[in-house]
């Protein structure tokens, strides 16, 4: 095995394997796990990129861009009804998203706090404190997101089954045959 990069930072010792096995080049990445020991971001031990001794000097010229995919051309258009980027995804606004936090961050104060006031003004909890408020509103504000973003997704899953053009017929296997 041939060390073609070492990288401090995950992200780019992933990216550069992905250009690497996009190109037909089996690697791996060692001493992957000392990110998680240090911390996120940047580690002291670099994350080392390695290949097989006889694709080290392509894997090389991939990394350096000399070989390899490169960037688009500045007049590419994609081909009518790719979908660039958006995937599966829902198509929901920040406002909309923003919303749903608050009311979700609401509605688990409502749903959880009601019951701890009652406890608390029985005397059998103490009060709590601003973080733990804090932080019952940010994970109820995170469930409020979700299930706004899976709802969205299943309207739009629902209206793409009523338009008749968005599922084409499969073809026929025994026309193809004759």
């Amino acid at each position: 095995m041939t060390t073609v990069g070492r990288f401090l930072r995950q992200a780019d010792a992933s990216l550069a394997l992905s250009r690497l096995q996009a190109e037909g080049i089996e690697g791996f990445l060692f001493d992957e796990i000392s990110l998680s020991v240090v911390g996120a971001g940047m580690t002291a031990i670099p994350i080392r990129l390695e290949v097989a001794d006889e694709d080290a000097e392509r894997a090389l010229r991939i990394l350096r861009g000399e070989e390899g995919a490169g960037p688009l051309p500045d007049d590419f258009v994609p081909p009518e009804g790719a979908e660039g980027g958006e995937g599966n995804f829902p198509k929901v606004t920040a406002k909309e998203l923003g919303s749903a936090f608050i009311t979700g961050g609401v509605m688990t104060l409502i749903t959880i706090g009601l019951p701890g006031l009652a406890a608390m003004v029985g005397g059998m909890i103490r009060p709590p404190t601003i973080g733990g408020v804090l932080l019952l509103f940010a994970i109820g504000g995170v469930g409020g997101v979700i299930m706004h973003v899976y709802r969205e997704g299943q309207k739009e899953a629902a209206e793409a089954e009523e338009r008749p053009d968005t599922h084409p017929e499969p073809p026929n296997k025994t026309d193809a045959r004759r």
